[in-house]
């Protein structure tokens, strides 16, 4: 350490002024260090000067300047003489007038947006309105020729979906299908309904008539004319028998 002839810092300040030819007004400009505080480090009133953090940082920037370590001579200064204390490691308190690095300030707010903008679409699908669409049939009323048929349409937004209460398994694309059986010659209906867990539900309902077209009906016309054949058939077989029964022979 340079001081080693010297005993005490002030005798050592003096000396590096003297050997740097620089006045106390001049150091004070370079350092930024008022020149009452100089003349009080120069003279040994460190009472006079501010509390251990500020002392710390003058002696440093008087290192600095003059060529000597100031961490040293301040880890000196405290064991020889009275100094104000602040805190275990006597630092210099924060600038709150110093600019701060807006870049977290950005980074924060970004991750703030992006997290309400997620928060706002799941809260949409938590409770928005579900979208239901039957893709088969493709017609309401429809009218099937066989007596099972196989419903099939797209949902989405929805928790869970039912057809006529009964619970339909949801694709993971959305789509979904059920076969039912319909009854002859009787509209049948199938509601089908797509439900939110928090939200709202969307309801479709499809009648489909189911029309045999294998079952045979007689016609009215088809029923006369075999009623005159057996009507005529009668006729001619009393006819003849009244004739056999006169002994007259009918050619």
């Amino acid at each position: 350490m340079d001081h080693e002839e010297n005993n005490n810092f002030e005798k050592f300040f003096i000396e590096r002024l003297r050997q740097k030819n620089i006045s106390l007004k001049k150091l004070s400009d370079i350092t930024g260090i008022s020149k009452n505080n100089l003349e009080n480090i120069a003279s040994g009133n460190f009472k006079g000067l501010p509390s251990a953090p500020y002392f710390r940082g003058y002696v440093i920037k008087l290192g600095n300047v003059l060529d000597f370590n100031g961490e040293e001579w301040w880890e000196e200064i405290k064991k020889e003489s009275a100094v104000k204390k602040s805190g275990a490691k006597d630092l210099l308190p924060k600038n709150r007038f110093a600019k701060k690095n807006p870049m977290k300030y950005i980074i924060l707010a970004i991750v703030i947006l992006i997290t309400g903008i997620y928060m706002a679409l799941q809260f949409r699908k938590m409770i928005g309105q579900p979208v239901l669409s039957l893709t088969f049939p493709n017609q309401n009323p429809y009218t099937a020729s066989s007596s099972e048929i196989t419903l099939q349409g797209k949902v989405s937004n929805a928790d869970s979906l039912s057809i006529n209460g009964e619970n339909i398994n949801i694709a993971p694309d959305g789509t979904w299908q059920k076969n039912v059986l319909l009854f002859s010659n009787n509209q049948n209906t199938f509601k089908i309904t797509a439900k939110k867990f928090l939200g709202s539900e969307a309801d479709l309902v499809e009648q489909i008539i189911y029309n045999n077209s294998n079952i045979q009906t007689q016609t009215p016309t088809t029923t006369i004319i075999n009623a005159t054949k057996t009507i005529e058939k009668n006729a001619t077989q009393t006819i003849q028998q009244s004739s056999t029964q006169n002994g007259l022979l009918v050619h």
